[in-house]
C-alpha cells in the first residue's frame, strides 16, 4: 500500500524554513506531481507544522478567509508565485548560475514587502525583534519564510545550498565535509544508486 502523502508527513529536509517551502511538491523531476499546498488553508496547516504561526493566529487567518473568501484565493496565488520565485533564485545558485534578472525583481518585491515589517522593542533582555501588522494580513506568515531566505543569502553558509538531483528538492548542506549530495540519503540516495546500478547491468547486457 502506497503511504498517503499530507502535510502532516511532509518530510523536513529543507534545514532551513525557506528551503522546507519550497519542498511542497513531491518532485521537481516530473511534470505530474504531489502538491503538499493546494489551497491556503493547506499553506495555514503547513505554517502550523514549522511553528511560524500560533494557534491563536490560526483561529484569526481562518476567521478573517471564513468572511472574505476570495481573499484566500488572492492569499493563495501570491504563497504560490513567491515558492516558484524562492525556487529558482536558490536552484540558480546551487547549481553556481546567475539568477534570471526578472525572476531577481520578483523575489526583491517580496523581500521589500516582507522586510518593511519587522521591528524592534524593548525588553528585559534588550532589544526584541518584532513582526509588525500581522492581525489582519492574510499572508503575513510568508514574510517568515522570505527573512529566512534573506538570512540565508546573506550568511556564509549560503553556498552550501544544493539541490537534489533525483527529486529536486533543496537543501542547506550541514555534513562536514559539505559532501551531500541528496536531500535525504536514504530515499533519493538508495533510489539514485538502484537506478544507476540498473542502467549499468542493462549496459553490460547490451554489451555482451
Amino acid at each position: 500500500m502506497s503511504k498517503v502523502r499530507n502535510i502532516a508527513n511532509l518530510p523536513l529536509d529543507g534545514g532551513l524554513l525557506c528551503l522546507d517551502f519550497v519542498n511542497t511538491v513531491q518532485t521537481r523531476k516530473k511534470e505530474v506531481f504531489y502538491e503538499y499546498i493546494p489551497n491556503y488553508e493547506a499553506f495555514l496547516q503547513w505554517c502550523v507544522k514549522l511553528n511560524i504561526i500560533s494557534p491563536k493566529e490560526l483561529k484569526m487567518f481562518r476567521g478573517i478567509t471564513e468572511h472574505a473568501p476570495a481573499s484566500a484565493i488572492t492569499a493563495y496565488h501570491h504563497v504560490m508565485i513567491a515558492r516558484e520565485l524562492l525556487y529558482k533564485v536558490f536552484s540558480a545558485r546551487a547549481s553556481g548560475m546567475p539568477v534570471d534578472k526578472d525572476v531577481l525583481g520578483g523575489f526583491n518585491e517580496l523581500l521589500a514587502e516582507a522586510l518593511q515589517h519587522i521591528g524592534f522593542d524593548n525588553s528585559k533582555d534588550g532589544l526584541k525583534e518584532f513582526w509588525q501588522n500581522t492581525e489582519d494580513n492574510i499572508v503575513a506568515p510568508l514574510w517568515k519564510v522570505i527573512k529566512s531566505a534573506y538570512d540565508i543569502l546573506t550568511a556564509p553558509e549560503g553556498r552550501y545550498v544544493k539541490e537534489c538531483p533525483a527529486c529536486g528538492w533543496l537543501f542547506l548542506d550541514k555534513s562536514r565535509t559539505h559532501t551531500r549530495r541528496w536531500c535525504n540519503p536514504l530515499e533519493c540516495g538508495s533510489v539514485d544508486k538502484a537506478t544507476r546500478y540498473y542502467h549499468r547491468q542493462k549496459a553490460k547486457k547490451q554489451q555482451a
